[in-house]
Formats: structure tokens, sequence, C-alpha cells
């Protein structure tokens, strides 16, 4: 039996999972007797044409029954992709200067809604219709924007899309579309360039700033420690200044007590200072030994001259006498019975001094005497 059932005239062997451009998959010219059903897959639309020039549509699941083919004159079938497909775009769109450009990143979404439309509309190429359709509207938006507002561009634009209804009504497609505005390649690199200067600038400001609160600081500082030693030095100064009056004050009071006498002097040192008494003690011991040793040097070197007259000695001798007897008689205090080595040196050295002065004494008479006779 002879096959009378004609081939495709045009055939895209897509399957359920192809990216496709044109939805229609194939066209078929039908034959007197071919009255098969089987022409598609069942998720695919078909669109008869009849010999009157109308279309019929049979959308899936529908298929025409086998008597139906039989008793009408179809010329032609359509098998139509009505599944939804997402194509993007990447469009250059002007800005307010044409040395700069935004680029509209374009995500649609389209599906054949009314699949005999679609075949009378002649589009063979679905993203191309959309992407005209878009740019037509976006380009007259976006150039009454500068290139640093891309974000106002954005929302102006995709309000004027949805002002425009659906982009594929007419080729009895459903669209939608989301559109994302950005700098194109050139105009980001400006603005980086931009803002590393301006983060460059704000930079160099903080760094500024730091260095001149650091420097604020640092003179707060120094000027506190300069007030601190300032006052150091104006203390030291005073605590001198009182030590200088103070030894001063001591010098006028001991100059007073000191033109009354030694012992004087030493009375009041121990009134003042009674842990000094022993030193007072061996100081007017050696103090009173002195006065003692000296007068008495003077003494016998007055009765020892012999070149004087007689008159002059008479007066010198009775003198030395005079100064002898009363050193003799001198009421000096007695050292206590159990002395100390350091207490009982000085006693001792007056009491040798006395018998010295005895015997001198009595040297002296006798040679007075002599002369006198």
């Amino acid at each position: 039996m002879v096959d009378l059932r004609r081939e495709p005239d045009w055939d895209q062997g897509a399957n359920r999972h192809s990216d496709l451009i044109d939805p229609v998959l194939t066209v078929r010219q039908l034959s007197r007797f071919d009255h098969r059903r089987g022409y598609s897959r069942i998720d695919n639309a078909l669109v008869f044409t009849t010999d009157k020039g109308k279309f019929e549509v049979y959308l899936p699941p529908q298929r025409p029954t086998r008597s139906l083919l039989a008793g009408r004159r179809y010329t032609a079938v359509y098998e139509v992709d009505v599944g939804v497909h997402v194509c993007t775009a990447s469009l250059p769109l002007p800005s307010d200067n044409d040395a700069f450009d935004f680029t509209a990143e374009v995500e649609m979404t389209w599906q054949v809604s009314r699949p005999h439309l679609f075949v009378t509309s002649g589009v063979r190429s679905v993203p191309a219709l959309l992407t005209r359709r878009l740019e037509g509207l976006m380009r007259p938006v976006s150039r009454g924007f500068p290139v640093e507002r891309s974000a106002d561009a954005e929302r102006a634009v995709c309000r004027a899309i949805a002002d425009a209804g659906a982009l594929g009504d007419a080729a009895g497609l459903l669209t939608s579309c989301a559109v994302r505005l950005r700098l194109d390649d050139a105009a980001i690199a400006h603005q980086q360039e931009i803002r590393r200067i301006r983060h460059a600038d704000q930079q160099l400001g903080l760094s500024h700033d730091l260095a001149m609160q650091e420097d604020r600081a640092t003179a707060e500082r120094n000027a506190k420690q300069a007030r601190h030693d300032h006052e150091l030095v104006m203390l030291r100064n005073r605590q001198q200044e009182e030590v200088r009056e103070l030894e001063a004050e001591k010098i006028r009071h001991y100059e007073r007590y000191l033109r009354q006498g030694g012992v004087a002097m030493w009375a009041l040192h121990l009134a003042q200072n009674p842990e000094d008494s022993r030193l007072v003690m061996e100081n007017l011991r050696k103090d009173q030994m002195d006065l003692i040793r000296s007068q008495s040097e003077l003494a016998v070197q007055v009765l020892k001259e012999g070149n004087l007259e007689d008159y002059q000695r008479a007066g010198l001798n009775a003198q030395a006498v005079e100064i002898v007897e009363a050193m003799l008689a001198h009421n000096l205090p007695v050292a206590t019975p159990t002395p100390s080595a350091a207490d009982a040196l000085p006693w001792a050295e007056f009491d040798d001094t006395r018998v010295r002065l005895h015997e001198q004494m009595d040297r002296a008479r006798a040679e007075n005497a002599e002369d006198e006779r």
C-alpha cells in the first residue's frame, strides 16, 4: 500500500527542553487522503488551515477525530510549542551624555497563548521581537537621565514598560520582563575612579584630622607638663627661700646668744635639744680647759718675764697671781664616781694642769722673793 502522507515542510527537530526562538516546530502540507491523528506531541498546539483560508486551533490535549479529519478539507497543519520560555538580553541605552551609556540587563518570559495569531503574524524570532519592542520603549526614557542616576533611570524604564502593557499581544504572546540598569564598562571605570579619588580624599582628611588630634593632645600634654614643672620649680624655690630664712634666723639667734658667752649659747642648745646633753657637756669642758690653759700660760709667762722694771712687774705679777688664784678657786663640776674614759679624760688633764700651776706659782714666788732681797 502506498503511503500518501507527506514529509513536513518545516521541522526544527526540537524537543521539550530546547531553547526556542520560534515556537512553530513543524509545518506540514496535508494530502487529501491524509487522515492520521498523530501529527505531534500531546503538549503542543495544532493549527489547521482550511481550503477557505481559515484556522482551527486544537490546544493540548485536544486533538481532532479521524471522522472530523475525513469530513473537513484541511490543507496544512502547524505544530506550535505553547510552553513557557525564558530569554535574556543586554541592551545599551543612551544617557543624557552621549559619552556614557546605560546597560540594560533584560530577562524576558514568553509563551504562545493564541497559536493562530502567532502563525498569522509571521514572527520567526520571539526574542528579537521583544527586544525591539523593549528598546523602543526604554531608549527615550533613559536619555533623560545622567549616567550617575542609574537607579532613577531604572525606575522610569520599568514604569514605561508597565504602562505599555503586553509586548507581544499582537503576536498572540503572553510576556513579562524584568529590567536592571547599570552603567557600561567605561562609565563604571569612571565612577570607580571618582569613588577612589573621593575615598582617598576622605582618608587624607581622616588622617589629617587624626594628626591634628594627636598634635592637640601632644600640645596639651606638653603644656600640662610645663605647668607641672613650673609649679615644681616655684615650690622648690619657696622651700629654698624658707630654708635660707630659717638659717638666717638661726644665725641671728646664735649671734645674739654668742654675745652673751659660750655657756649661754650651749645652755640654750641644751634646753632645745635635751638629747645633746653629752655633746654640750663635752664642749663646755673643752671650752673651759682651753680658757684655763690660755690664761695659765699667759700668767706663767708674765711671772717669768725678768726684763721689766720693778713697778711694772709688781702690777703685772699681782694681776697674774689673781688670775691663777681665780682659776684655782674656780668651782668646776666634779666627775662622777664611776666616769667613763671619755668623761674622765678632760678632768684628769685639768688636774695635771692645776698641779703644774701650783708648782709654777711656787717657783715664781720664790724668784720674786729672791729678787726683792
